[in-house]
């Protein structure tokens, strides 16, 4: 394809979206709607493959559209890492919905939306100037909305639809706010300019004491615009009410990569700012970490629904990624930024095979109810036992890649002397530890119910997904570089835009 790889990433994608619908109509004709999974597939193999081809990005590129509104856009390592982690998890999840959505209807729909809201993230992670990215994430926002009340004749999806969509409705007006503010003092959205001038101010903090009150207005706006989305303390509670209304397919996309738009916008928008003023966030960045992990945990240990067990998981895993941020707001960017991603890297693929793997048990069994899964394991093995290597994943059980990021978060940590942050998160992986354990008793070492007995077989298209993942997670567990160097790659292309820290 000629033309910037940027547009044509955006055309790919946008092409196949727009598509679906029309294909759509013509598949219920033979009734052959449930297949729209593959199209969606497709979608995201034809882009992976096309980066593939793009190779090593030595350079930044950049492409400016001017009329009639401007966007900038910037494909570096940074955007790349999380484009590759976004459709990798749309992949896999547009697979398993070939045999989990099968019998749902409005599939047209389900599948449009989906590709939709990977577009988004896609879009929002190229983004080079605020207003581009706020239209992104709204694109990204409002299917996520309409996907976890898709099953719309049920009530929870409808009540947990509409709570997510008054608490992320709220983190989008306070984003958009602190944008106006970035705009009011810079007088321009671009993000390498909104940089620079950052830059300038932290090397003249001491005659310009008068912008860090407006600085401090637009670093909170963001932290907690960003955290609604992330889902971090104490903004997470539409996330235990989503996670499990939603379709399977659906909560690992919510939960592997929707609510890392809320870290990569923390991140890339909200740390130039933090770090003008780094003696004050990064006691709140602490803060927010270890109450995440700890309070998130205890209360997984009390849930008897298994996706409900899951979405408090990913509150933990957020909490250890703030670690990174954490980090790098006291000095230590580089590697508190690279570890947060290697986090936000394994996290997605562990969470996203934990909730796939659970999709499937209950495709299986009919119920979310732990107490009626015991002795799985002796009747599906396969289908437990990819539940319990993502959960093992996530404890940071050696060698898959959860105990190599959370490894690079508590170095991290100990490298800037923070062992508030150290502590906290070895005991917060013994903590999850436990009740993953609890969880493999139930499955394999109790004696079958009568539920578990009857499980049914899964559809082969949600087998592939989760034998796709394993494999994924074993090769990357084994040579762990393969996410940790881009982490690295990242990192370095992010801090060339963030200011000194005073």
């Amino acid at each position: 394809m000629n033309g910037s790889p940027i547009i044509n990433i955006l055309l790919i994608m946008g092409l196949f979206t727009i598509a679906t619908p029309i294909l759509g109509y013509i598949l219920r004709r033979w009734n052959l709607e449930k297949y729209l999974g593959i199209w969606a597939t497709l979608n995201f193999i034809i882009t992976i493959i096309y980066l593939l081809t793009l190779g090593d990005i030595k350079q930044y590129i950049v492409f400016s559209f001017q009329s009639p509104v401007s966007a900038l856009f910037r494909l570096d390592w940074y955007s790349l890492f999380f484009i590759y982690i976004f459709l990798i998890v749309g992949f896999l999840s547009s697979i398993h919905s070939i045999g989990y959505m099968s019998e749902d209807r409005h599939l047209t729909g389900y599948y449009t939306l989906l590709q939709t809201m990977v577009l988004g993230l896609v879009g929002l992670a190229l983004a080079d100037d605020l207003f581009t990215f706020f239209v992104a994430w709204e694109i990204m926002a409002v299917s996520s909305y309409v996907l976890v009340g898709f099953r719309y004749h049920l009530d929870e999806p409808v009540e947990a639809a509409m709570k997510y969509l008054v608490m992320s409705g709220v983190g989008s007006l306070l984003m958009l706010y602190g944008i106006s503010y970035v705009y009011g003092m810079v007088g321009t959205l671009e993000y390498p300019y909104v940089t620079l001038y950052i830059r300038g101010i932290s090397q003249h903090l001491e005659g310009l004491q008068n912008i860090l009150p407006v600085v401090a207005v637009i670093a909170s706006l963001f932290m907690v615009g960003f955290g609604i989305k992330a889902a971090y303390f104490p903004f997470w509670t539409w996330l235990p009410d989503a996670h499990p209304a939603a379709p399977s397919p659906i909560s690992a996309l919510l939960s592997g990569i929707v609510i890392k738009a809320g870290i990569l916008g923390l991140i890339k928008y909200g740390l130039p700012f933090i770090l003008l003023q780094p003696e004050i966030y990064s006691k709140v960045l602490v803060a927010i970490a270890v109450l995440t992990m700890t309070i998130a945990n205890i209360l997984a240990l009390l849930q008897p629904d298994i996706k409900r067990l899951l979405a408090y998981s990913s509150i933990v895993n957020i909490g250890f990624i703030m670690i990174g941020v954490s980090v790098a707001s006291e000095g230590g960017v580089i590697e508190g930024v690279s570890s947060a991603l290697t986090h936000v890297f394994s996290h997605a693929l562990g969470k996203g095979l934990a909730f796939l793997a659970a999709g499937a048990i209950i495709y299986a069994m009919e119920t979310r109810e732990i107490a009626k899964m015991e002795g799985l394991g002796r009747v599906r093995p396969f289908t437990a036992s990819a539940l319990m290597i993502a959960l093992f994943s996530l404890g940071g059980l050696p060698p898959l890649p959860g105990f190599w990021s959370k490894w690079f978060l508590i170095f991290s940590a100990v490298s800037v002397g923070d062992w508030l942050l150290a502590f906290t998160g070895v005991i917060n992986s013994v903590l999850a530890i436990i009740y993953y354990i609890w969880l493999f008793q139930r499955l394999f070492l109790s004696e079958p119910t009568k539920e578990s007995m009857e499980a049914r077989e899964v559809a082969t298209s949600i087998k592939i997904s989760l034998a796709i993942m394993i494999i994924l997670m074993i090769v990357i567990g084994i040579y762990p570089d393969i996410m940790y160097i881009p982490a690295v790659k990242a990192a370095e292309a992010l801090a060339n835009f963030l200011p000194f820290t005073p």
